[in-house]
């Protein structure tokens, strides 16, 4: 009797150990669902909010203001847009931001200075890797180049074709700043920046408009410094946008405005190409009381485009989605 009882209570707590091993596996799966969920939904938001950035920054650029926005100021605050500027508002499901400006603002792989284009692999890499900086650039010469003879440290098709997945170099000018992520030995620079933050084929003049700097671009000029960063976005507002050389000196000092000064230009107009970059970040509130402990995480969607202005028409000429 006694070792029935024994062997019942071992069905019993076989059974139990079962049940919850189940009860946890049903509990993790419905947690797991929930997860998925929550962050398709996320997904979606982030990427209208992104999009709502994008779509006030044509707005802006084509110097028109959209109907019943009563929030974005009175008209002549609306018109008064600043290139290169990271503006930002809050909606009720989230925050955007969006920052728009020539194309000029950018570095062109087809037409800046090699010496610029090094400056800012060294910015991204380090000052001591020369050696690879300068096998870059031989690769980026030989795939812009029309012939078939590769430099001491470049690659020509014959190398391209040689890898698993096979393509040919471009041989003539680059057509897409995507382009520059296919070259050989820029493999050390991916998930560093994106190429359409950084590099364009639509900057005639070959240098970079101080008045037009991306996000990307701004970080490089001013080697990431938070401090420079904010004096030249409050040097947009004093100066209404226009700075000159001696605000750049300001703002960067004399060594690195020395050491760019051959590569940056001033002037504004000529250019009808604009970078739009949108970013919409959900569930962030304007006015809510900062957690240190647990701060909310920066997580959502950026939508970067390229759009040709047409005096009050606009052509999107490329669009890349991502999330952040």
């Amino acid at each position: 009797m006694r070792e029935t009882k024994g062997f019942a209570l071992m069905i019993v707590i076989v059974v139990m150990l079962l049940a919850s091993f189940l009860a946890s596996q049903l509990s993790m799966k419905v947690r797991t669902e929930l997860l998925i969920s929550h962050n398709v939904k996320a997904r979606v938001v982030g990427s209208y909010l992104a999009e709502a950035g994008v779509n006030l920054a044509i707005f802006r650029v084509l110097g028109q203001k959209p109907l019943d926005l009563p929030a974005f100021g009175d008209e002549e605050e609306w018109l008064s847009f600043f290139e290169g500027f990271l503006y930002e508002f809050f909606l009720p499901l989230g925050m955007v931001t969006y920052s728009a400006g020539s194309e000029t603002g950018k570095i062109d792989l087809n037409r800046s200075p090699q010496r610029l284009v090094e400056l800012f692999l060294e910015y991204q890499l380090g000052e001591d890797k020369e050696e690879e900086i300068s096998a870059i650039m031989d690769c980026l010469m030989d795939w812009r180049d029309s012939d078939d003879l590769h430099r001491i440290n470049g690659a020509e098709s014959e190398y391209y074709q040689s890898l698993d997945d096979p393509y040919i170099a471009r041989n003539g000018l680059i057509e897409d700043a995507s382009e520059f992520f296919l070259v050989k030995g820029t493999e050390a620079l991916v998930g560093k920046f994106e190429a359409m933050d950084a590099f364009s084929v639509y900057n005639t003049a070959g240098k970079i408009n101080f008045n037009s700097l991306s996000p990307a671009m701004l970080n490089f000029v001013t080697k990431n410094n938070n401090e420079m960063i904010e004096k030249y976005r409050e040097a947009k507002k004093e100066f209404n946008g226009t700075l000159t050389s001696a605000v750049a000196i300001e703002i960067l000092g004399e060594e690195r405005f020395a050491e760019l000064r051959p590569y940056m230009t001033f002037a504004s107009g000529g250019n009808k190409y604009y970078y739009i970059i949108g970013t919409g970040q959900p569930g962030l509130e304007e006015n809510a009381a900062p957690d240190e402990e647990n701060p909310p995480k920066a997580t959502g969607s950026q939508h970067n485009i390229i759009m040709q202005k047409n005096g009050s028409r606009y052509n999107i000429v490329a669009w890349q989605e991502r999330y952040i």
